[in-house]
């Protein structure tokens, strides 16, 4: 015996299609992440997802609210009719390099090391510099930078 079928009336019919209108319009398909995550993969896999199964997706991918950043600053800078954002991040790299990355990161670093390098040895040559002049050495005669008549007075 089959269970009787339950006759819908006519304004829970209404309802029911009000709900499903509202829910089409409200539809998580209608948010720009997801239209664009979709229109990139084939149609046959687009169609086979779920509210909930695009919900993560958006969340894991659509959003950067869980990026955490040492100094995170965003701003909009402009007036009189032109707006320009600025955004300035700064943390560590969790990220796997590119080959090309890694080519930048390794350059950065190569010069600063040469530029460190410079500072300390300028720090070096300036402070045996002030040791020289507080011990009254003087290697050349009716010469000199002022930097000692200059932190001596």
């Amino acid at each position: 015996m089959t269970e009787p079928q339950r006759r819908i009336s006519e304004p829970d019919k209404q309802r029911i299609e009000a709900k499903q209108s509202l829910n089409e319009v409200g539809s998580l398909r209608r948010d720009p992440f997801i239209r664009s995550f979709l229109e990139k993969i084939p149609a046959d896999v687009a169609s086979t997802f779920t509210e909930s199964q695009l919900l993560q997706v958006k969340l894991m991918y659509g959003t950067r609210g869980k990026a955490s950043h040492v100094v995170d600053i965003r701003t909009v800078l402009g007036g009189f009719g032109w707006n320009y954002y600025l955004v300035l991040l700064f943390g560590r790299n969790r990220r796997e390099l590119s080959r090309a990355e890694q080519t930048a990161a390794n350059a950065w670093r190569v010069i600063l090391l040469l530029v460190g390098s410079f500072a300390l040895f300028s720090m070096g040559i300036v402070a045996l510099y002030i040791l020289k002049s507080l011990a009254g050495i003087d290697l050349l005669p009716q010469f000199s930078f002022g930097l000692w008549t200059w932190l001596s007075s």
